[in-house]
């Protein structure tokens, strides 16, 4: 009983983020990005006979709104779990790993292995939320230079990996930390929809993360 109520909580904490994640993407959409589109419609009321200074300082302007309105439009797509669903899991990775790219301070790959499927939605999403974990403690903690996802579409079996260059951490001696918290986070989800969650650590070699689910694959 203990471990069904664990579960059912558990399960209500990641609906109450999901529906919050998605409030969020549609406010960034619906609000921010329709006032930087209107502020990139009135930098091109400039007249075209501007001194060569404030054209080129328009011009520029023009191309940060542009490049603000495509990551705000990548970063409301990551968050909003209908949209990721209808992306795929892998191209909604390969988004990640663009958004993250896109920085200049990383680079990113992604490869598969055999015939791709879907994923069940609901343990779709939870893979995925587990990749955006997994993503935001090598960027915040790693120091690394290179991040690497790779995908293994087996019979019965799916498998994902997330690895990077770092410097590594202890994962057995993590409690209270900021690395340690989004570890047990991973883990809950893992658990959740069935599947196996690994950590591979060494200060020589970078981080590791596996995640392995049994599945049945989807039309």
């Amino acid at each position: 009983m203990q471990t069904q109520f664990h579960h059912a909580l558990l399960q209500t904490q990641l609906e109450i983020q999901e529906q919050t994640l998605k409030t969020i993407s549609e406010e960034i959409h619906d609000n921010i990005g329709q006032i930087l589109s209107l502020a990139k419609l009135n930098l091109n009321t400039f007249p075209d006979n501007l001194d060569t200074e404030v054209q080129t300082k328009v011009n520029d302007t023009k191309q940060l709104v542009s490049k603000a309105i495509n990551d705000l439009r990548d970063l409301s797509r990551s968050m909003h779990g209908d949209k990721i669903n209808e992306l795929g899991l892998e191209a909604a990775v390969t988004n990640e790993l663009k958004i993250i790219q896109n920085t200049g301070q990383f680079q990113t790959q992604v490869s598969s292995t055999g015939k791709q499927y879907k994923l069940e939605p609901q343990k779709q999403m939870v893979v995925f939320r587990m990749v955006q974990e997994s993503l935001n403690n090598a960027i915040k903690h790693s120091k690394a230079k290179k991040i690497i996802v790779k995908f293994l579409y087996g019979p019965g079996r799916f498998g994902l990996t997330i690895s990077d260059d770092g410097i590594g951490f202890n994962a057995a001696g993590l409690q209270s930390s900021e690395t340690g918290i989004g570890l047990k986070s991973m883990q809950n989800r893992a658990a959740l929809i069935g599947a196996r969650f690994s950590v591979y650590s060494t200060h020589e070699t970078g981080t590791q993360i596996n995640i392995e689910l049994p599945v049945q694959e989807q039309p």
